[in-house]
């Protein structure tokens, strides 16, 4: 995107929390209910089937974007939402006919029978929809794509300070109320930092710049 800053601008302190991104469809769908079937159609129907996802770049348009260059034929029209909420109203009310998003927000809907998980864009499934299939394991494409949140500080901060909000970072992703907190919502806890962290984030970046999504906008 032309920007001067990198991975190496920012000051990562630790992650947080990871909530791997998934693919949704209404429950009872007749054209799809698993992820080969909604590949198999988009691709007889190529610009047919419409998306709901965030924003341009994001992890859940990063996700449509790997498979619309690795998997031939694959092509769909996109709707971009700033929050899940709209992106559930829109499949729900018929405007849309897939979600790319996140597994944490999506749960509830799954549990109420509205909506079905097709795939987890991730290298292993979530203990959180053990019966859905990773995108690898469905159909042979390693599409990875998560919301890896992580804790940033400004550059150049002090290194006693550094040390002091690591430390306090470290304390509460070990507190047990707060994992509690975070299982009800579906949540993994991600108390990665340093090297792991660093090797993490490279990983990621590589992922970007092989997808070059902003290759495929119109």
């Amino acid at each position: 995107m032309k920007r001067k800053e990198d991975i190496g601008t920012f000051n990562f302190v630790s992650g947080a929390t990871i909530d791997p991104c998934i693919w949704v469809v209404r429950e009872g769908d007749k054209r799809f209910q698993t992820i080969n079937q909604f590949i198999d159609y988009v691709v007889k129907n190529p610009n047919k089937i419409t998306m709901s996802t965030t924003a341009v770049g994001s992890d859940d348009h990063q996700g449509i974007a790997f498979v619309e260059k690795f998997n031939k034929g694959f092509k769909v029209k996109k709707v971009y939402a700033n929050n899940d909420g709209k992106k559930i109203k829109e499949l729900l009310g018929n405007h849309t006919d897939a979600v790319a998003g996140n597994i944490a927000y999506y749960v509830p809907y799954m549990l109420e029978g509205k909506l079905k998980p097709l795939v987890v864009l991730d290298t292993k499934r979530s203990k959180y929809l053990p019966s859905v299939p990773t995108f690898f394991e469905a159909t042979g494409l390693k599409n990875v794509s998560v919301a890896g949140r992580t804790l940033v500080v400004a550059p150049g901060l002090d290194d006693k300070k550094y040390k002091v909000i690591a430390a306090a970072v470290a304390k509460a992703l070990a507190d047990p109320l707060y994992a509690i907190k975070e299982l009800n919502s579906s949540n993994g806890l991600w108390p990665i930092s340093g090297d792991k962290l660093k090797s993490y984030l490279k990983e990621t970046t590589d992922r970007v710049k092989k997808v070059k999504f902003w290759e495929q906008m119109p």
